[in-house]
C-alpha cells in the first residue's frame, strides 16, 4: 500500500502494494504552450517534510526501496514474463515514485532517491529501443525536481514548492554527482535518438500512426516515439533541454564554490 503520509495525494487503482499516483495538478504554464511537447507538471507537496525518523518517514523509505528494487528486478527480467518490455514501462514505473517523492517535501529523501532514480534510468534505456515520450517526460520532471532542490525556488511559476525546499540546498558533493548523471545522460539520450533516425523504416504491414493526423495532443516526438518519422528540428530542441535547467544552475553554483 502507498504510505499514509502520501495517500492524501494519490488514488490506487491496482492490486495491493501497487503504486499509482494521480494527486490534482496545475495547468501547464503559457510558455510551455508553444513547446512540442506536452510535460507532466509535478503534484502538489505536502506542507511539511516527514519528521527525521518517523514512522511515516521509515515507512516511505521501506516503500521506495520496495519499488526500486521491483523496478530492478523487472528490468533484469526484460523481454520475459514479467519483466519490462521497453523504456516506457520502466520510465512510467519511475515517475510515479519521482511524484511520490515530490509530494512527501522531504527534502533529504528526495535528494539521495533522486540520484538514484536519475542513475539508474540512464543505465536502464540502454537496453530498450528508444521511447523518446516517456523518457523525455520523465527526464523534465526530474530536472524540476532538482533545479529546486539546488535553488531553494520553483522551476516555473505553475511548479508547487514545498516550503521545505526554501531553506534547502544540495551540497557540494550532491552537485557534482549529479552533475556527472546529468552529462551522462545527455550523451545517451542524444545518442539513442540519433541511432533512431538512421534506422530503417518499419516494415508496411506494421501497424503506424497516420503522424498528418495528429491531435492537439500529439507533437513531433510523440511521432518519433512511435518510430513514424517526426521533425529533425522539434527533436533537437527537445534533446536541447534534457535537464537543462539543473545544468546551468550547478555550472553556476559550482563556479561560487571556487
Amino acid at each position: 500500500m502507498l504510505p499514509p503520509e502520501c495517500e492524501m495525494a494519490s488514488t490506487s487503482t491496482q492490486a495491493p502494494g501497487a503504486a499509482v499516483l494521480a494527486p490534482s495538478l496545475p495547468s501547464p504554464a503559457p510558455s510551455d504552450a508553444s513547446s512540442v511537447f506536452s510535460y507532466r507538471p509535478l503534484p502538489h507537496p505536502r506542507p511539511s517534510p516527514l519528521k527525521p525518523g518517523s514512522r511515516p518517514e521509515n515507512s516511505l523509505i521501506a516503500f521506495l526501496d520496495h519499488e526500486l528494487l521491483q523496478v530492478s528486478r523487472k528490468y533484469a527480467k526484460k523481454f520475459s514474463d514479467g519483466g519490462y518490455t521497453d523504456a516506457a514501462g520502466i520510465a512510467d514505473d519511475l515517475e510515479n515514485l519521482v511524484d511520490l517523492l515530490w509530494v512527501s517535501s522531504t527534502p533529504s529523501l528526495q535528494t539521495q532517491y533522486l540520484l538514484q532514480i536519475a542513475n539508474s534510468f540512464n543505465d536502464y534505456i540502454s537496453s530498450f529501443p528508444p521511447r523518446l515520450r516517456s523518457t523525455l517526460r520523465l527526464l523534465d520532471k526530474l530536472d524540476r525536481c532538482f533545479h529546486s532542490l539546488i535553488t531553494g525556488s520553483s522551476a516555473d511559476s505553475y511548479a508547487p514548492l514545498s516550503p521545505a525546499l526554501s531553506g534547502y540546498r544540495m551540497n557540494m558533493t550532491e552537485r557534482v554527482r549529479l552533475k556527472s548523471v546529468i552529462e551522462r545522460t545527455r550523451l545517451h539520450v542524444v545518442g539513442l535518438a540519433e541511432g533512431m533516425m538512421e534506422a530503417p523504416d518499419p516494415p508496411a504491414e506494421e501497424d503506424v500512426p497516420d503522424v498528418g493526423g495528429r491531435g492537439p495532443e500529439d507533437s513531433p516526438v510523440d511521432a518519433l516515439d512511435e518510430n513514424s518519422g517526426g521533425e529533425d528540428e522539434a527533436l533537437e530542441i527537445e534533446l536541447s533541454k534534457v535537464y537543462e535547467r539543473s545544468l546551468v544552475e550547478i555550472g553556476e553554483s559550482l563556479e561560487r564554490e571556487e
